[in-house]
C-alpha cells in the first residue's frame, strides 16, 4: 500500500484564511490557490482508495488487516500499534450500503465514516454506545435531507416508513456518494486476542442495495461510479496539476461539507480552470506558485493559536470544532491532510502536539524522560499511547520488540509497582523513557522504556489518546512533562 500518513502526526493549531469575499468575482491567483487548498485531500483520497481497491478487490467491500505493525512494516508511515484496522472504499453513485457491525463489548473500536474530502461525518462504535446491527448508509441529491445518523428508535413510525427501517438500527445520509471507511479495534495485549478481533472483522459486512425512488433516477445518470480508472488514469506526475485534475473529476459530484458555501465553492474552481470535469490551465496562471503559497498559509495556519487548546507542558491540540469534520476550514483540512489523512473527531480521539521543539532527535548519551502527573483520564474502554518513530517515521527495531507503551503495558511506579494493577496510586506520577535501543537503562527502568534507534538519530513520538475524558482538554489534567536528559545507565 502506499506510503500515506493515515493519522495525525503534526498537526498543531489552526485557523481560517479567507481567500477572498464570499460574492466578488475571485481574481486567478486566489482562486488557484482555494481550488488547490478545496481539492488537496483528494490527492490522499486517490491514492489509498486505489490501493485499498487493489487489495480489496473493488468499492464497497471491507480489507482487513490481520497483523499489527512491525518495524518491517512500511505501507503507511507512523503506523498504529494499538489498534487492528480494517478499511473500504464507499461509492454510494448507483447504490446504498448496508453496514452491518458485530457485538463488541470489551474493547474500544469505532466504525468511522469520511466523505471524499477526509471529513469525519458519523461514528459508529463503542464511544457513542453504537448498538450492533445493520445501518443502511445512503446518499441523496435532496438538499433537504441533512448528512448524518439518524437512528430507526429515535424518529416517527412515519418517517421510519419513509426511511426504510425495517430490520435497521440506523440510517446514514452521507454527505458525499464517495468516501471511506476505516473501522479499528484496540488490542488488549492477550496471547489470544488478534484472534479475537479477526471474528469481529469477519463479523462486520458491507454490501450493496438498491436505492429507493426517486433517488435511484436522480443519482443514476449523473454521478460516475467511481472506478479506478477515475483515480489515477491519465493524470499529471506533478502534484498540483495532479490536484487540480482530481479535483475537476471528483468535486462536480461530491458537494461541499456545508451546503451554504457550495457556490463560493463552484465560482472559485471555475476561476481556476475547473469546468465541465477538466481542468485546463489559464493564461497567465502559475500552479507552483499559487501551491507554493498555500504551503506558506498553512505555516501561518498551523503557528496560530486561535483554534488550539493548551494542554500544559506546551503541548497543544486543535480545538473540537475543527478537528476531524472541518466545514469551511479547508486551510486546516489541508494541513492535516498533508500531515495525517483521515482524522477523527475529538468525540473519538485527542492528538497531542509537543510545541517544545520544531524536530525531535538524541544521540547516544542522551534520552526523552516524560512525567506524568498521573494516570490520564479515560472513558470506559478508552486507552491511550506514546509509540516512537524513526526519521522515515516507520516502527522502530529493538530487541524488546516494543515500540510503544501505555496503558495495556507493564508500566510501574518509582516503588516497582504497576501503574495499571491496582488503584493504590492513583494520583501518583509515573514516567517513561526513551532512550536508544543500544544505551540499556537499570532494571528498574525496563518496564518504562520505550526504545529509540539505536545511537540515536532524528526520531518522532506521537502521543495517542482514544476515548478521553474531558479532564484532557479542560485544563484539568497536563499532559506529560518532556524533557531531555542524559541517558540513564547503570
Amino acid at each position: 500500500m502506499a506510503k500515506l500518513n493515515m493519522l495525525p502526526v503534526s498537526v498543531l493549531a489552526f485557523t481560517a484564511l479567507s481567500f477572498g469575499a464570499p460574492t466578488q468575482a475571485p481574481d486567478l491567483d486566489s482562486a488557484t490557490e482555494f481550488a488547490l487548498t478545496y481539492g488537496f485531500p483528494l490527492y490522499p483520497y486517490a491514492s489509498s482508495s486505489v490501493e485499498v481497491m487493489q487489495v480489496a478487490n473493488g468499492t464497497n467491500k471491507f480489507y482487513h488487516e490481520r497483523a499489527l505493525a512491525t518495524p518491517d512494516f512500511n505501507q503507511v508511515v507512523s503506523p498504529n500499534v494499538d489498534t487492528l484496522y480494517s478499511a473500504a472504499v464507499l461509492d454510494l453513485s448507483h447504490n446504498d450500503l448496508i453496514l452491518e457491525i458485530p457485538e463488541v463489548d470489551d474493547r474500544y473500536y469505532v466504525f468511522p465514516l469520511y466523505d471524499v474530502y477526509g471529513n469525519n461525518y458519523v461514528n459508529l462504535g463503542s464511544t457513542s454506545k453504537s448498538k450492533a446491527g445493520k445501518y443502511r448508509i445512503r446518499y441523496t441529491s435532496d438538499k433537504s435531507q441533512q448528512p448524518g445518523l439518524q437512528l430507526c428508535s429515535h424518529i416517527t413510525r412515519k418517517r421510519a416508513t419513509e426511511l426504510n427501517c425495517d430490520g435497521l438500527e440506523g440510517i446514514i445520509t452521507a454527505v458525499t456518494p464517495y468516501g471511506s471507511s476505516q473501522p479499528r479495534y484496540a488490542v488488549t495485549g492477550a496471547s489470544d486476542d488478534l484472534d479475537k478481533i479477526h471474528a469481529f472483522q469477519d463479523q462486520s459486512k458491507i454490501y450493496t442495495v438498491a436505492k429507493p425512488q426517486p433517488d435511484n433516477a436522480a443519482n443514476k445518470n449523473e454521478i460516475p461510479k467511481l472506478t479506478m480508472a477515475l483515480l489515477n488514469s491519465t493524470l499529471s506526475s506533478d502534484m498540483a496539476v495532479k490536484v487540480m485534475q482530481l479535483t475537476a473529476r471528483i468535486a462536480p459530484y461530491n458537494p461541499a461539507r456545508n451546503g451554504s458555501d457550495q457556490a463560493r465553492v463552484d465560482r472559485n474552481l471555475k476561476a481556476a480552470g475547473i469546468d465541465n470535469g477538466k481542468y485546463k490551465h489559464q493564461p497567465g496562471q502559475d500552479l507552483q506558485c499559487s501551491f507554493n503559497a498555500t504551503k506558506v498559509k498553512m505555516v501561518a495556519v498551523s503557528k496560530s493559536k486561535k483554534n488550539s487548546m493548551d494542554l500544559g507542558h506546551e503541548w497543544s491540540t486543535l480545538r473540537s470544532s475543527v478537528q476531524g469534520d472541518f466545514g469551511t476550514n479547508y486551510l486546516v483540512r489541508q494541513t492535516v491532510a498533508t500531515a495525517g489523512y483521515l482524522q477523527l473527531t475529538q468525540s473519538e480521539a485527542l492528538y497531542p502536539t509537543y510545541t517544545g521543539e520544531s524536530s525531535m532527535r538524541l544521540n547516544e548519551s542522551q534520552a526523552y524522560l516524560f512525567t506524568f502527573e498521573s494516570k490520564p483520564p479515560l472513558k470506559e474502554l478508552g486507552f491511550w499511547s506514546l509509540t516512537a518513530y524513526n526519521a522515515e517515521h516507520f516502527l522502530i527495531e529493538n530487541d524488546l520488540n516494543v515500540y510503544s507503551l501505555g496503558d495495556r503495558s507493564n508500566l510501574t511506579y518509582s516503588d516497582g509497582t504497576l501503574v495499571y494493577g491496582n488503584d493504590e496510586h492513583e494520583d501518583v506520577p509515573f514516567q517513561i523513557l526513551v532512550q536508544p535501543a543500544n544505551v540499556q537503562p537499570p532494571k528498574n527502568w525496563t518496564s518504562n522504556w520505550l526504545p529509540a534507534a539505536a545511537n540515536g538519530g532524528d526520531m518522532s513520538l506521537l502521543l495517542r489518546f482514544y476515548a478521553q475524558e474531558d479532564e484532557l482538554t479542560n485544563g484539568k489534567y497536563k499532559a506529560p512533562l518532556l524533557q531531555k536528559v542524559d541517558a540513564i545507565v547503570e
